[in-house]
């Protein structure tokens, strides 16, 4: 627990590092900075444990205007949908596989079926100049994302 503790600490510093004015908590005002943006998954902890990264393993997500989103989960296309709650919490409606499911390395698969059990764990938006984190409250989930090309 005190590891992945200094783990959201450190978060939240490289958070604030990455934006002028630190970092916030996303709420229905600040939705439309994350349009227009893919964010690229750089770390993940589930239930508390890390995740390790795979090389080939780029996952992605990008949120649309009307609460749609859609991206990329190693092997197979994402979507979904999202609902912000007026007190800051966000909700996913039927996020899973879009389309045919591709067949691939069964390590890249379970690497994919890990971002989605955990971004569905997900219930709040912190949001960096050019980074994200999807987190559950009591911070035994953490997803870090950097906006692609940063």
């Amino acid at each position: 627990m005190i590891a992945l503790r200094a783990s959201l600490v450190s978060l939240l510093l490289l958070l604030a590092a990455c934006s002028n004015n630190g970092p916030i908590v996303v709420h229905e005002a600040d939705l439309n900075k994350l349009y227009h943006r893919e964010w690229e998954l750089q770390s993940i902890v589930v239930d508390g444990s890390h995740d390790i990264m795979h090389v080939d393993a780029k996952m992605t997500l990008n949120f649309a205007p009307d609460g749609q989103v859609a991206g990329f989960g190693a092997v197979n296309r994402i979507a979904g949908a999202y609902k912000l709650n007026p007190d800051g919490k966000i909700g996913w409606l039927n996020i899973g596989v879009f389309g045919e499911r591709k067949k691939g390395p069964p390590e890249l698969l379970e690497k994919e079926r890990n971002y989605l059990a955990a971004l569905r764990k997900t219930n709040m938006l912190i949001l960096g100049r050019h980074s994200l984190v999807l987190q559950r409250d009591d911070g035994s989930t953490v997803l870090q994302f950097t906006e692609a090309g940063y």
